[in-house]
């Protein structure tokens, strides 16, 4: 992984340690200063046991995105030439509605997701394996999907245990972009534009942070509507390849995705 993508992922999850700090100050703050035994606990136990209907999740999503698309190709295809074989970065949002329960499993509905993935290197001089230093040559995709979403999360609700699987699958979309330096087809340095269907899988834990301090959590909730912030790992499977049907760029990708998602 090239050392730009190494610092843009460690960029993205800072934000979840930040959170994870601000919890921990946050207890200590709760109870480790003033003589807190004396105030109303049935009062904070009754914060504690707050919880609103909870209907929606809302995912910030990182990950290292490495293009399939000399999947196709035998030997060294036109991407590997042009990029390299480094990790791109990639960066999304997802938001799921869970109107539905499974009793004794989770919560289930449809999820939507987008995301964003860029490569550039210089361009090539026309007829030539040299680069040209003034122009450079791009590849921009956008990955989508249309996925039915289960989170297992019984097993947290009834025991408290802050683990909550879940699976995604369903139906994806890329919409690519290449763009090279002047003289290209159009004015604007767009060489080639399209978009590849294809499906989409995933597999993932999430771990809940409202243990760190369940009080805060009971009144974040009550004044946002925020039920559980989690961490999540997830393995990705963007199967961008055309479903078969006549030959289309392979945008997709196989990858591990780290994050930060809510439920409200």
């Amino acid at each position: 992984m090239s050392c730009h993508l190494r610092h843009q992922l460690v960029a993205g999850l800072a934000g979840g340690a930040a959170l994870l700090a601000a919890s921990v100050a946050g207890a200590q703050t709760s109870y480790g200063t003033g003589d807190w035994r004396q105030h109303d606990r049935s009062r904070i136990q009754r914060e504690e046991r707050y919880a609103s209907p909870q209907s929606f999740a809302f995912e910030l999503r990182f990950a290292p995105y490495s293009p399939q698309v000399d999947e196709e190709f035998s030997g060294a295809g036109p991407y590997g030439k042009t990029f390299g074989d480094g990790q791109n970065f990639y960066f999304g949002v997802e938001v799921d509605w869970l109107p539905l329960r499974i009793p004794y499993v989770g919560a289930i509905g449809p999820g939507l997701g987008w995301g964003y993935t860029s490569a550039s290197a210089k361009a090539f001089v026309a007829g030539s394996d040299d680069r040209a230093e003034a122009e450079e040559t791009s590849l921009s995709i956008m990955p989508m999907h249309l996925s039915a979403v289960l989170r297992a999360d019984e097993l947290m609700r009834k025991t408290g245990v802050p683990i909550v699987p879940y699976a995604k699958v369903g139906l994806g979309m890329g919409l690519w972009t290449t763009t090279s330096g002047p003289g290209t087809p159009k004015p604007d340095g767009v060489r080639g534009e399209g978009v590849t269907w294809g499906t989409h899988l995933a597999f993932g834990g999430m771990l809940a942070l409202n243990w760190l301090d369940r009080r805060s959590a009971s009144q974040l909730d009550e004044t946002t509507g925020i039920n559980h912030t989690y961490l999540f790992g997830e393995w990705m499977f963007a199967n961008l390849d055309g479903l078969g049907s006549r030959p289309q760029m392979h945008v997709g990708t196989s990858t591990w995705v780290l994050g930060l998602a809510f439920d409200m």
